[in-house]
C-alpha cells in the first residue's frame, strides 16, 4: 500500500469481520472512518478507538477517504460506493484488503462452515502464549483481549476466512485450516457441489511450503480429498487421521482429551469450555501450532486458559436459572449448542429461544431448523432477523413452528416481540433450568430483559 494513503473508509463497519479489519488499521496508525445502517456494540467500539462512524449511508461520508473497503453484504448501488468510484478512489472488497495485510507476513487462514471464529481466536491465543505476537483478525470479540483484532509485531497473521460470497478465494495464506463443510450460504452457492468446489479452490491456493489442516471426520471434507493436491494433514477422532483425538472426558463445563500427532503422543489437553465441537476446534489449533514448532506444554497452557469468544456459549447466571447466549444460526450449530446444553443441564429443562437469521436461510433450512430445535424441551421462536435482506412473501418463523408441530413436537411458540418472549419464558422456566438464546442477530439483548424478571 502506498505510504501516501492515510484515510480508509469502511462501508458496513459494524459487520462481522469488517470491524476487526477496521481495528487493525486503527492499530496501524491509519485514520479510519466507517458507516453502518445502525449503531451497535461494534460501531461504538470503533468510535471508542478513535474511528469516525456515520449512521446511515450517504455519499458525503466518503469525501475525505483515500480508499474505500466494503463488505459483500453491501450492494454495489450503495451511495458511498458509487461516489467513491466517481471520485476514482480505490474500492476494495473486505477479503482483498485482508489479503493485503496477510501477504505482508506469514498468513494463517481458518475456514469452515462452523467454528471459524472460536478456532481463529483459540489459535491466536496459542501463538501469543508462545511469544510470537501475532496479528489476528476475528469475526467475534476475543474476551481475553476485549478486541476483534490486534496488529502484532510477529511474523504471523491469523485470520478468519469466510466462504460467504466466495470471499475466502481472495486470500493467499501459507497455512490454512478447515473446520468442516456444511450447506450454508446456499443463496449464493445454490448447490452443495459448488460450495465444495469453492473449498477445493481455497485449499489448493496453499503454497508448496505451506500445509492444509483438514477435519478428517467430516464427510464433505473427505469427499474432496482426491481433488486436493497440496500438503494436507487430517485431524479428528477416527484412527485413519494424521492427528487423532482420543479419551475425551467431560466434567461440567470442562473437558479433557488426548492428542496423537502422526503417532507421537502429545499428552492430555484441557478445555474449560463445553462442547465436543470445541474439542475438534482445539485439535485443529494443536495441529497447526505443533506443526509450526510450538511446544505441547505451551499449547496446553493456552487452551486451558481460553475464555471463548463473545456470543459463543456465554453463560449468565441469576438466582433462578441460567441464560446461555450463543451465535448458533445454522441447524448444525443449533444441534451442537443444544447437545452441549443437555450435557451441562443434566435433568433440568432446556428452553430454546431462537431468532432465525436471514429470510433466505430460513426458507432453505426451516425443516432442518425444526429437527435441530426439537432437542430442546421448549422452543420459543422470535421473528426473522433480516440483516441485509428484504422480506420474502410467506417466509416467517411460522414455517419452523408448523414443521415442528407436524413432526409431533408440541412445546413450540412463535412470539413476535421481545416482551411476549420474556413473558412466555418466565411462565415456563423453573429453578435451575437453562434458557438458550440463539441466533446471529440481536436476540442476545433479551438476556438483560430476562435478568430483570428473574
Amino acid at each position: 500500500m502506498a505510504e501516501t494513503v492515510k484515510r480508509i473508509h469502511f462501508v458496513g463497519v459494524g459487520g462481522s469481520g469488517m470491524n476487526g479489519l477496521a481495528e487493525i488499521f486503527i492499530n496501524m496508525g491509519y485514520s479510519v472512518s466507517g458507516s453502518d445502517a445502525k449503531e451497535s456494540d461494534t460501531t461504538m467500539r470503533i468510535k471508542s478507538m478513535g474511528g469516525k462512524v456515520f449512521l446511515g449511508h450517504d455519499k458525503k461520508n466518503v469525501k475525505n477517504a483515500q480508499v474505500l473497503v466494503y463488505s459483500n453484504a453491501v450492494p454495489e448501488t450503495n451511495p458511498e460506493i458509487t461516489e467513491a468510484r466517481r471520485m476514482k478512489i480505490p474500492v476494495i472488497p473486505r477479503a482483498v484488503m485482508l489479503n493485503e495485510v496477510m501477504r505482508l507476513k506469514k498468513g494463517v487462514a481458518i475456514a469452515g462452515s462452523h467454528g471459524k471464529t472460536t478456532t481463529t481466536s483459540m489459535l491466536a491465543g496459542i501463538f501469543e502464549e508462545a511469544g510470537l505476537d501475532p496479528t489476528f483478525v476475528v469475526g467475534g470479540l476475543v474476551k481475553s483481549k476485549g478486541a476483534h483484532a490486534k496488529a502484532g509485531k510477529g511474523e504471523y497473521v491469523i485470520a478468519e476466512a469466510c466462504e460467504a460470497f466466495g470471499s475466502f478465494l481472495h486470500l493467499n495464506p501459507v497455512i490454512c485450516g478447515v473446520t468442516n463443510i456444511d450447506n450454508d450460504h446456499m443463496d449464493y452457492y445454490k448447490r452443495m457441489d459448488n460450495l465444495k468446489q469453492a473449498f477445493v479452490q481455497f485449499i489448493n491456493k496453499t503454497p508448496f511450503f505451506g500445509a492444509a489442516y483438514l477435519n478428517g471426520d467430516d464427510k464433505n471434507v473427505r469427499d474432496i480429498e482426491s481433488e486436493i493436491y497440496v500438503k494436507k494433514v487430517f485431524f479428528g477422532t477416527k484412527r485413519d487421521n494424521d492427528v487423532v483425538i482420543s479419551n475425551i472426558k467431560v466434567k461440567g463445563f470442562s473437558q479433557t482429551f488426548e492428542i496423537t500427532f502422526e503417532k507421537k503422543k502429545l499428552g492430555v489437553f484441557t478445555l474449560n469450555i463445553p462442547g465436543s465441537h470445541n474439542v475438534m476446534n482445539a485439535a485443529l489449533c494443536i495441529s497447526i501450532a505443533y506443526g509450526q514448532g510450538i511446544k505441547p506444554a505451551v499449547i496446553k497452557k493456552a487452551l486451558a486458559g481460553f475464555q471463548n469468544v463473545q456470543r459463543r456459549f456465554n453463560v449468565y447466571l441469576n438466582k433462578l436459572f441460567t441464560v446461555v447466549d450463543d451465535y448458533a444460526h445454522h441447524p448444525a450449530e443449533i444441534a451442537k449448542t443444544l447437545e452441549t446444553a443437555r450435557v451441562v443441564a443434566g435433568k433440568k429443562k432446556v428452553i430454546a429461544v431462537f431468532q432465525p437469521h436471514l429470510f433466505s436461510r430460513t426458507q432453505f433450512h426451516y425443516l432442518d431448523f425444526a429437527k435441530s430445535l426439537s432437542l430442546a424441551d421448549v422452543v420459543v421462536l422470535d421473528s426473522i432477523y433480516p440483516s441485509r435482506e428484504a422480506p420474502v412473501p410467506g417466509v416467517t418463523s411460522q414455517l419452523i413452528l408448523d414443521a415442528m408441530a407436524e413432526s409431533g413436537y408440541k412445546n413450540v411458540y412463535y412470539e413476535k416481540n421481545w416482551e411476549a418472549i420474556v413473558n412466555r419464558v418466565m411462565g415456563i422456566v423453573k429453578k435451575g433450568d437453562y434458557v438458550m438464546l440463539m441466533g446471529a442477530g440481536n436476540v442476545n439483548q433479551i438476556q438483560k430483559l430476562l435478568e430483570r424478571e428473574a
